[in-house]
């Protein structure tokens, strides 16, 4: 009788422990990372989601659209846990804030300054009106580098605030404003309308753009979650790579764009991707003296008080 029990009850518990089990090997982290537009520009992220590469490292990650501002201060409030602006990460660090960047996916912006057929050159843009979709923004500082590069005097340009890069497009579209400061796929999407791209960010200098920011808290309680949304990282940039016919494919599918948009924007991401997600102390110190000088940031700033590569260079 006692043996008939103790057999009856481990027939009635075993299914309960697989059961248990299995989803226990079935769960997924949730994490929430940041994006301020949706825009072929955070390609990476996208694919990796929707490819299901987060989910092959253990990560259910939700996509959250955020203006750039907020999104830092959402870092530090623990309402997001990545964003991949890793350029305003550097005057927020300079101000006091408890973050780093963990991973360095592209070495330069890729914003456009577009205007109509009827700009000669971007000196023309003085005493004009110039889209960008906020002041402060990236977009608005590297507008203000193209606009100075091509030997404008962006003091002269009033910069018009749309608030984002796509009311920007609408606002050149209209004619609202004499430019704006766009990034793929609304550069190759004006191209093809006939406007003029007058110059282009990315040929000016490079600098850390866009790749994986979090809190410092997260590093010392959370390391293995940052492996893995590094891992996804590595990745995607692989796929990306690797399988052109495919991300063009995706692009122009999921972002409703042309093949040859697709195409110059696939070749726009794959020209400043950075393969091992590092770049070398001496660029970053060059990218941070840089934005010191201009006034960009509130003191001098290190490579190494900006970014912490340690999670990345331990991955196998």
């Amino acid at each position: 009788m006692e043996k008939s029990l103790k057999r009856g009850f481990a027939i009635l518990f075993l299914p309960a422990v697989c059961v248990i089990y299995a989803g226990g090997a079935r769960a997924e982290e949730r994490v929430r990372l940041a994006l301020s537009v949706q825009n072929v520009v955070f390609l990476p992220f996208y694919f990796a989601r929707d490819t299901k590469i987060f989910d092959r490292h253990g990560l259910d990650v939700e996509l959250i659209q955020m203006r750039s501002d907020l999104q830092l201060a959402g870092l530090v409030s623990g309402e997001i846990d990545y964003t991949p602006s890793v350029g305003p990460a550097g005057t927020a660090i300079a101000n006091g804030l408890p973050i780093k960047a963990l991973a360095i996916l592209y070495r330069a912006p890729l914003f456009s300054l577009v205007s109509p057929p009827g700009a000669a050159s971007v000196k023309d843009l003085e005493g004009k009106k110039v889209a960008v979709s906020r002041i402060g923004s990236e977009s608005h500082r590297y507008g203000s580098l193209m606009l100075e590069n091509g030997g404008a005097d962006p003091r002269k340009v009033t910069f018009i605030q749309t608030g984002s890069t796509t009311i920007s497009l609408a606002a050149i579209q209209q004619g609202t404003v004499n430019a704006a400061v766009l990034s793929p796929p609304f550069t190759g999407m004006m191209a093809e309308k006939g406007f003029k791209i007058l110059a282009r960010s990315r040929s000016l200098a490079e600098a850390p753009w866009l790749g994986l920011v979090a809190h410092r808290q997260k590093l010392e309680r959370q390391p293995e979650q940052i492996r893995n949304m590094l891992r996804s990282m590595r990745d995607v940039i692989g796929v990306i790579r690797r399988d052109k016919a495919a991300v063009i494919s995706y692009i122009e599918k999921n972002f409703k764009v042309s093949s040859a948009n697709a195409a110059e924007s696939y070749d726009d991401i794959a020209g400043v991707m950075v393969d091992a997600l590092v770049l070398r102390d001496e660029q970053i110190q060059k990218y941070l003296d840089g934005s010191f000088a201009r006034g960009e940031i509130p003191r001098r700033l290190s490579a190494a008080e900006m970014c912490d590569f340690s999670l990345l260079r331990s991955l196998k």
